[in-house]
């Protein structure tokens, strides 16, 4: 053990990146393989037919290496942080807790809850002034830090959620230990389990495992999926002064937050000498480039694969897209066959153009796609397609929610063009007819509103009356001026869309209401 390094943990793990084949060919192969050597489990698996991001709960000990991961885990669109924990491990928990909000607030993620687990009561690793130090200083702290007891807020992030989630541990399974012990129901909650380690009775179980043996063989033991990775350091992904360097010369927020973490004298001498590996970064690339890793179901304990080879080569390769490509502004939804959206205005037809950058730059990058979508699925722009998408956007926004998480009952009826609002709220919220995660509700005088289920929480939302008649009236002036079913009147209906689209704000035009549920939904199936 190098009594210096801030691993010295031998973490690392990995997991398929969710449904990214278009980008990500090597994924294919892991999919074969699996099928082939009937290793990789079907069921929860992450790669489901519907679901575009995959809710994951982040458990870090914050030395060097988690927040490395960190960086390219908050930056992936493919990944929805739902909370970030800390356990006592290389950091204690409580400083570490800190150190995440540091991070979070620097890459503006001040959203994710953040929780702090308990002290072990047991002496810290020789490597802890590095992991709580040298570096944090350079990133400053906000105003009105809060920080949670994991213990309380991991349950709150599974009753709220309507998906399996995935929990990424690069430290000790104290956390996660604690909560299936209060908790046992959510292990069918639990889509896998990533560990920075290994197995409680293999001849090396890691640092992480040897921290909290008692954890460890009690999660192993719950019968919950687990990949498992413990390399040995001849065979993991060296962090060193050319990885660095070429890091530091990137220009996204992710690879700023490292080139800062690592420029302090003591990191910098540790660098030349080789000192770090990639550990935790692993972790996050086994997400984003699982074609990279050597995987194998262990002989001895059906619930556990083990992660037994890394491709160097293609892991430094994939390290640099990933931070090259991060971006604060991205939308949430990926593309399933684009390699990126189009965002640029000549793509688009003559009379949409001037009302592109202007919307972005109003509403952000994902209302632009929910609204482009639905009106393409829709088959012409209309303004109640696009007060679907916005408001479906708002009640994702309102409960912190990604795509495919909320059940959705519409009061707009099935006749047109009220009833336009069901496609936009399909889009923004990835509700669907086909999974049974949407339904219009029988009411005698459809209106533009709905009801959004996101665990026991019920968000009741309509449209604001002065703004509804507003809309009404301006749809009546059309029709008298150019006749209710012209070519002109259509054209009308359509740019007074674009405008209804740029200036409406989905913040201000909906009336919000809660109530809590009798008992949380059931979990969307995917």
């Amino acid at each position: 053990m190098n009594t210096n390094e801030p691993r010295c943990k031998r973490k690392n793990s990995g997991a398929p990146r969710v449904c990214s084949a278009a980008r990500n060919p090597g994924w294919i192969r892991v999919i074969l393989l699996g099928v082939l050597s009937g290793f990789w489990w079907s069921a929860g698996a992450p790669c489901m037919a519907h679901q575009q991001v995959t809710p994951i709960i982040v458990d870090t000990d914050m030395a060097l290496d988690d927040a490395r991961a960190l960086a390219i885990l908050l930056e992936a669109p493919e990944l929805d942080v739902k909370a970030i924990v800390t356990s006592d491990g290389s950091a204690p928990a409580r400083a570490g807790a800190t150190n995440v909000v540091r991070i979070l607030h620097f890459l503006g993620r001040d959203k994710i809850p953040v929780g702090a687990g308990h002290e072990l009561n047991k002496p810290p690793p020789v490597w802890v002034e590095l992991s709580t130090t040298l570096g944090w200083s350079e990133l400053p702290l906000p105003p009105n830090v809060t920080i949670a007891d994991a213990g309380t807020l991991i349950p709150q992030i599974f009753d709220r959620s309507t998906n399996r989630i995935v929990w990424v541990c690069l430290g000790p399974l104290s956390n996660l230990a604690e909560l299936l012990d209060s908790r046992p129901e959510l292990t069918n909650r639990i889509s896998r389990v990533f560990y920075s380690g290994n197995h409680p009775d293999a001849p090396d179980p890691g640092w992480n495992t040897m921290r909290d043996i008692r954890a460890a063989r009690a999660v192993f033991g719950a019968g919950v999926e687990i990949v498992a990775v413990h390399l040995p350091a001849e065979r993991a992904l060296l962090f060193d002064t050319d990885l660095y360097g070429e890091i530091s010369r990137l220009d996204t927020s992710a690879a700023r937050l490292i080139a800062r973490l690592h420029a302090h004298p003591n990191v910098q001498r540790l660098l030349a000498a080789n000192h770090f590996r990639a550990w935790d970064e692993t972790v996050a690339l086994a997400l984003l480039e699982p074609s990279a890793m050597s995987l194998e179901r262990s002989p001895r304990h059906s619930n556990v694969v083990v992660v037994t080879g890394l491709d160097t080569a293609r892991a430094r390769a994939a390290y640099i897209h990933e931070l090259a490509h991060a971006a604060a502004d991205v939308a949430a939804r990926p593309p399933a066959l684009l390699n990126q959206f189009p965002t640029t205005a000549e793509l688009f037809q003559p009379d949409v153009q001037p009302f592109v950058a202007e919307i972005i730059a109003r509403h952000g990058a994902e209302e632009w796609v929910a609204g482009v979508l639905t009106s393409e699925l829709h088959r012409h722009l209309g303004i109640y397609s696009i007060l679907g998408a916005k408001m479906g956007l708002r009640a994702r926004e309102v409960f912190g929610a990604g795509l495919d998480e909320l059940r959705v009952e519409s009061f707009a009826g099935l006749k047109p063009p009220l009833s336009c609002l069901n496609d936009g709220l399909q889009v923004a919220t990835g509700a669907s007819l086909g999974r049974g995660t949407i339904r219009v509700v029988s009411a005698s005088s459809p209106e533009p509103a709905a009801v959004f289920i996101h665990g026991a929480r019920k968000l009741h939302m309509r449209l604001r009356p002065e703004v509804l008649s507003r809309i009404q009236a301006t749809l009546k002036a059309l029709a008298e001026a150019h006749g209710e079913a012209t070519p002109a009147n259509f054209a009308a209906l359509r740019r007074y869309a674009l405008e209804a689209w740029r200036d409406l704000d989905r913040k201000t035009i909906f009336i919000e209401t809660f109530e809590t549920n009798a008992a949380p939904a059931a979990p969307v199936q995917h």
